[in-house]
């Protein structure tokens, strides 16, 4: 069995996806920072609004009502004070409740959920003009008049995933619990920072900027030389060799790409991290493809343990005379799971992102840097094939 560790390191903001497999790792606290508690004439709201639907289904709509009075406080109570409109005079249905900045939400209470899965609306996926932006899960304790936000769902993200989807009946999709991976910071953050229409842009699309559709092949980096591959991919995005870390820690300048990867390094020392002498590694800027940031890989083997491993080290900063964005996300996957996913929020100082996953010779990882936009940069997977070397 394949062993693999994937590092997070403190140093930054990087806040590794969670998944979940059950409401056990969703326990209700009401210390929560995202935690409401509603007030009577919210509370009275909900038990009026639920009684103009059937006797079967109050219940449901009970706790839907309050479930959207949570929402709609925990975001006009915020900084922004963002606005969430929605008809008063209806009970909220199970699908698209209402919009934000012109992001239409579908609130998701706790008790939709069974055996890791989350039941949603399939129109709230399919409909091209009603369809949801943006899923929140919310934890409803309706004896205590406190709803809980506990994480969200970007639609497009949720269309990446479409094969993997089982329709619950006609009506309904059912959504792995652990899909559910954006922090709520993460979803102000988007209802902040992003237009509706490069959701929807990247829902239709899925954008993304492939250099190609190969791999690139580190351990030749150990040779001193590029995959070949990787020489011939489009001029914007071309990788360059970086010198030994002994090298460029001579010079001590800081001016050039490996001087100025030196200066993060030393930075992250007293975290526990330390590269080995023998690592190799290459950077590529994006800048030249319209993306102010630069992407450096490092590559090293661990020969200790039953078998060989290799290690890729990423260093996510901005290009130089610019600054690393709120919102900037670095994810690392293998073919089966993501390993690492990282995301610079916006009360967070650093300039830089990080990941670091370990693997057999024989496994690949697929690296992708999404924008605040709601773009993505991507490349084909990272390979080490030593006997090419």
């Amino acid at each position: 069995m394949n062993t693999r560790i994937v590092t997070s390191i403190p140093f930054v903001s990087l806040r590794p996806m969670h998944h979940a497999t059950n409401l056990s790792d969703y326990e209700f606290d009401p210390l929560q920072s995202t935690t409401v508690v509603l007030s009577a004439p919210a509370m009275e709201w909900a038990v009026q609004i639920c009684q103009q639907v059937t006797s079967g289904q109050q219940w449901a709509t009970f706790l839907q009502a309050i479930a959207l009075r949570g929402v709609q406080d925990w975001l006009e109570s915020g900084a922004t004070g963002l606005r969430f409109t929605y008809d008063l005079t209806q009970p909220p249905i199970f699908g698209v409740q209402g919009e934000v900045n012109g992001f239409r939400l579908c609130i998701v209470p706790q008790g939709i959920v069974s055996d890791g899965q989350v039941t949603i609306p399939r129109s709230t996926l399919d409909d091209a003009q009603g369809f949801a932006h943006l899923y929140l899960l919310a934890a409803v304790q309706e004896e205590a008049d406190q709803v809980t936000i506990l994480c969200g769902l970007r639609r497009d993200r949720l269309l990446a995933q479409r094969d993997t989807l089982v329709p619950a009946n006609e009506d309904t999709y059912a959504v792995p619990l652990a899909y559910f991976d954006t922090s709520p910071e993460e979803m102000l953050l988007y209802l902040n920072c992003l237009n509706p229409t490069q959701l929807e842009t990247a829902a239709q699309t899925t954008p993304s900027r492939s250099p190609s559709q190969g791999v690139i092949n580190v351990g030749r980096w150990l040779s001193d030389r590029l995959d070949t591959l990787a020489d011939t991919v489009a001029s914007t995005l071309t990788w360059a060799l970086l010198p030994p870390l002994s090298v460029s820690h001579a010079m001590m300048s800081g001016h050039t790409p490996a001087e100025a990867l030196e200066t993060v390094l030393r930075e992250l020392e007293p975290a526990g991290v330390v590269i080995p002498p023998m690592a190799r590694g290459a950077y590529t800027d994006l800048q030249t493809a319209g993306v102010p940031l630069r992407l450096y890989a490092l590559t090293w083997t661990h020969l200790e343990g039953p078998q060989p491993e290799w290690c890729l080290f990423l260093v996510l900063g901005p290009a130089p005379g610019e600054q690393l964005l709120p919102g900037t996300r670095l994810m690392v996957r293998d073919a089966a799971t993501v390993l690492a996913d990282s995301i610079l929020s916006p009360n967070q100082s650093a300039n830089h992102l990080y990941a670091q996953v370990f693997g057999t010779w024989d496994e690949a990882f697929a690296v992708s840097v999404e924008l605040p936009n709601g773009s993505t940069v991507s490349w084909p997977p990272f390979v080490f094939q030593p006997e090419e070397g």
